[in-house]
């Protein structure tokens, strides 16, 4: 069945490299349960995928995402679901304007920590490879 998804990935910038932040997925989810991916969630009839992230962000985190970008859409699998991705360029403050609601906690990645993560799907590290490559070649 087709899932189309619309997913935040918060980013910060220190001391000169790009982090990104993820979640450690609930013990309990139904889909890959402990593994790190990003916020977001599945796009409900009627819904935009702005609204979803919206939606979501308030869900997973009691958090309003204001001045995100769309980043890029992804299509994976048989079924071609398709990743909405959004970007928000974070502050050191971020951490303490959020509340977990649904994941374990978050944690920030470098692009090394990515290409090494062995609790992160492939199709996950494809958009970051990407992402990545974004931020480094042009400003965002």
């Amino acid at each position: 069945m087709r899932r189309d998804v619309s997913l935040l990935i918060p980013y910060k910038k220190e001391n000169g490299e790009i982090l990104v932040f993820l979640e450690r997925r609930s013990k309990t989810a139904t889909r890959l349960a402990d593994w790190f991916g990003f916020w977001g969630g599945g796009i409900e009839s009627g819904e935009t995928p702005d609204q979803t992230l919206t939606r979501e962000m308030k869900e997973e985190l009691n958090f309003e995402p204001v001045g995100y970008k769309h980043f890029k859409d992804f299509e994976f699998g048989v079924l071609k679901s398709a990743k909405y991705i959004y970007i928000l360029e974070v502050d050191k403050t971020f951490e303490t304007k959020i509340k977990y609601h649904e994941a374990q906690y978050g944690k920030w990645f470098n692009q090394q920590q990515i290409e090494t993560e062995k609790l992160l799907i492939e199709d996950d590290k494809t958009v970051l490879r990407e992402f990545f490559n974004s931020v480094t070649g042009e400003n965002i």
